[in-house]
């Protein structure tokens, strides 16, 4: 049969042609087959020689890094996401791309808010902008903040397309290149440090790796934040209904009970609002241009910033004033490039350095120099004595026009909150005075050193001094001697070195927002104050020193505010707090009513000053820190499972009030609960109070790089000079450096009495500069 298009093709008597077609297509296919083979092979090779290059590539920038710091030059890198490498997870283009939009919204929104916000006159004088003064923040905070609003804002979209209610455990980086500047996280988080630098920078960079507790970074957390929400809203009650009020609270549970401790002074206080002031400065919410927002109704209730503290009916103060709320602005939310709940940040480095005295930053530390042998600009007096440099700000809260009149004005330093009260602006001319001082000696033993090696030289050694008074005489009376050694927070004996273990340095938002403030409760309602020059004695209220410096013009001014330091008793810690505290808080301390009007709204401002235990609650809440309970468990400590449980671990008026005061015994505030518990044996304050504080100054010792008894710093202090820095006392820095004082008790934090007698100025050890003697 012959083929045709409908039969098979068959093979039989194959042609030539067919053939040599078969031949060929074999060849083709065996060719493929080995390109194939050698495009695998060339493949696999390439990938082999890129693993290479990549491992050499790590170990040469280890290798250059290393090389580098010992030049003296390497690379900084902070970024909020595990081990500091950014990644978005399992994030695509699509949902970055709508989470930034997200994060732009958020931010327009809040531009929106505060373009029909209320704000605080600039020159309005009352008990609420002397509070925002005394928490001032700087315009570049608030271009943080904005930033983070945009992160909050992107967490809550994140959290709504993926249903993730566990947010917060998760670190996801995040930049929605809204940094300041329009800069990247990365780009703003990389810092250009001298690894071998001798000396700290003011900000705080370059200390730690990754730049922990530098100025304008978000706190720590201990504890995931407690947030109604589980990203931003302040915290509420277990059941989920409103917490009581913070006034409420205070007024019940936070009563005035005059109990005084005999065996410490008032310089314990004044001491430890000094160093609070050098390792913390909360950043709180502006509007427009840096402008205070005013909280209370009819203003800005929607604002999202507003948290005030309402007041209930009968209120002894507020009722009688005709006001229904207290002010109330919330700290900052902080850039943090990742996603995640709200943090709050810190202005100032974590870093026991000086910065009260310097700065934090280089152009307010300029500011302040005289440039010339190393000394800070002072204001001389007619008499020769010198004071802080002269604030002429009219609106910064603490300057009046009757004491402007007399050439008298407030003052300036290298923290804002210097004025706050009397013996605090006195504790930073001490200070200022003791740079000067060790300046004019150093000069005298090495007259070749120039300005910049006087001042930079003069300013490490201060910075050893603050961390040596601090761990020598503050701490120990805090958390007790014996809680002290056990945790090694005490300085070393003799020429020793202390080995750093690098943790982390910033500041937990525990320690800020409630742990450091037990030291409130501290002080008396009534301050006995001597007139040096007259020898009479009178009692002040406390609220009277608020804002009010002008007395140190006198010539025995700074005299009679050290000797009320050292002699006024301070009052027990528990949940007592002095009057002049809850209820006379930023009162005009220069008249008997700071009723004024605000022709704006035809408002009349509230004639009583703020109530610090609300507001001290009020900031825990905003802070979304967990309840007191939490905190116990977290110490180790047995956790109450009911009110009941509470019985022997707080004392018995908060046994019977905490019950009546909340529904729940997690509810209960971390500030009241902690100072309502029974004290330690020899420390001033309880076990879970001790737990946070102790393990904050640990980290505050081993995360800092320059830590004065540290063997690893860039130069370490020589043998001879840690014996010398370890001579520091703060009566000796007294009595070098007030006027007229010439004898004192060695420990001024303590009471004189028969184990800390009064002594001669000239019989307190003192250091001996010529251990920093240099050779020509």
């Amino acid at each position: 049969m012959s083929a045709s298009e409908t039969t098979f093709l068959t093979h039989s008597n194959e042609s030539a042609y067919h053939k040599c077609r078969r031949v060929i297509r074999n060849q083709a296919i065996r060719f493929r087959q080995f390109q194939f083979c050698l495009c695998a092979i060339i493949l696999l090779v390439l990938i082999m020689i890129l693993v290479a290059v990549v491992s050499y590539s790590l170990n040469e920038i280890h290798f250059n890094e290393e090389i580098s710091q010992k030049n003296g030059t390497f690379t900084l890198k902070l970024s909020m996401s595990p081990n500091f490498i950014p990644s978005y997870h399992d994030l695509s283009d699509q949902e970055l791309s709508e989470m930034i939009e997200a994060g732009q919204r958020a931010i327009n929104h809040r531009h929106y808010l505060d373009s029909r916000a209320t704000f605080h006159p600039v020159d309005e004088v009352s008990p609420n902008t002397r509070h925002q003064n005394a928490v001032k923040t700087s315009l570049f905070a608030g271009k943080l903040a904005l930033a983070g609003v945009g992160e909050l804002g992107a967490t809550r979209y994140f959290q709504s397309i993926r249903k993730d209610t566990d947010i917060i455990s998760r670190d996801i980086y995040f930049d929605g290149n809204w940094a300041p500047s329009g800069s990247s996280c990365s780009e703003y988080y990389i810092s250009r440090c001298h690894d071998s630098s001798k000396y700290r920078t003011y900000d705080g960079t370059c200390n730690h790796p990754e730049n922990r507790g530098a100025a304008f970074t978000p706190f720590s957390r201990s504890l995931p934040p407690d947030y109604a929400d589980g990203i931003e809203a302040p915290r509420v009650a277990k059941s989920g209904k409103a917490l009581p009020s913070a006034r409420k609270i205070s007024l019940l549970a936070h009563r005035p009970v005059s109990s005084s401790n005999p065996s410490f002074t008032v310089m314990l206080a004044v001491f430890g609002q000094f160093l609070d002031h050098d390792i913390t400065a909360t950043a709180l919410s502006q509007g427009t241009n840096g402008s205070s927002l005013s909280c209370c109704p009819p203003d800005n209730l929607e604002h999202p910033e507003c948290f005030p503290v309402f007041v209930g009916p009968g209120d002894p103060v507020y009722d009688v004033a005709g006001s229904k709320c207290m002010e109330f602005v919330r700290s900052a939310p902080a850039m943090q490039c990742k996603l995640g709940p709200r943090q709050q940040l810190t202005q100032v480095s974590a870093f026991i350095d000086g910065s009260t005295i310097y700065g934090s930053d280089k152009f307010l530390a300029d500011s302040l120099r005289d440039f010339k042998d190393g000394q800070l600009k002072m204001y001389k007096l007619a008499n020769g004595r010198t004071l802080l440099p002269q604030s002429t700000d009219f609106n910064d809260g603490c300057n009046r026009e009757v004491e402007n009149k007399r050439g008298r004005y407030c003052f300036l330093s290298g923290d804002a909150r210097a004025n706050e009260n009397l013996h605090l602006t006195t504790m930073h001319l001490l200070w200022a005075r003791q740079h000067n001082f060790i300046a004019s000696e150093l000069q005298k033993i090495n007259p070749h050193w120039d300005d910049e090696r006087l001042y930079q030289e003069s300013r490490r050694i201060v910075g050893a001094q603050m961390q040596h008074i601090t761990y020598r005489e503050f701490v120990p009376v805090i958390i007790g001697k014996s809680e002290a050694h056990k945790r090694k927070l005490v300085p070393l004996d003799s020429n020793t070195y202390r080995e750093s273990s690098g943790g982390d340095p910033a500041i937990a938002n525990n320690f800020a927002s409630a742990a450091f403030r037990f030291a409130h409760t501290l002080l008396p309602g009534l301050m006995k104050m001597t007139d040096a020059e007259k020898g009479t004695a009178d009692y002040i209220q406390l609220h009277k020193i608020l804002f009010n410096p002008y007395s140190l013009y006198g010539s025995s001014g700074v005299k009679s505010a050290i000797i009320s330091a050292t002699t006024n008793f301070i009052q027990k810690t528990s949940t007592h707090v002095s009057s002049q505290l809850t209820r006379h808080l930023f009162e005009d301390p220069l008249s008997n009513t700071n009723y004024s009007y605000n022709s704006t709204h035809h408002l009349p401002f509230v004639p009583c000053g703020l109530d610090l235990v609300s507001l001290n609650i009020q900031r825990g809440r905003d802070h979304g820190l967990p309840g007191y309970t939490a905190w116990r468990e977290y110490c180790g400590l047995v956790r109450p499972r009911n009110f009941l449980q509470l019985r022997g671990i707080v004392d018995s008026d908060s046994f019977q009030q905490l019950p009546l005061l909340y529904e729940d015994v997690d509810d209960v505030d971390l500030y009241t609960g902690a100072l309502a518990e029974i004290r330690m044996s020899d420390g001033l304050i309880g076990p879970t109070f001790t737990c946070l504080i102790s393990q904050q100054f640990q980290r505050l010792q081993s995360g800092d790089r320059y830590w004065y008894e540290s063997s690893q710093s860039p130069y370490p202090f020589t043998p001879d000079q840690l014996v010398q820095l370890r001579r520091s006392s703060l009566a000796k820095l007294i009595c070098d450096c007030s006027d007229d004082i010439d004898e004192i008790q060695p420990l001024v934090m303590q009471s004189a009495g028969d184990g800390n007698p009064i002594t001669l100025c000239d019989d307190i050890e003192g250091v001996d500069f010529s251990a920093w003697k240099e050779a020509n």
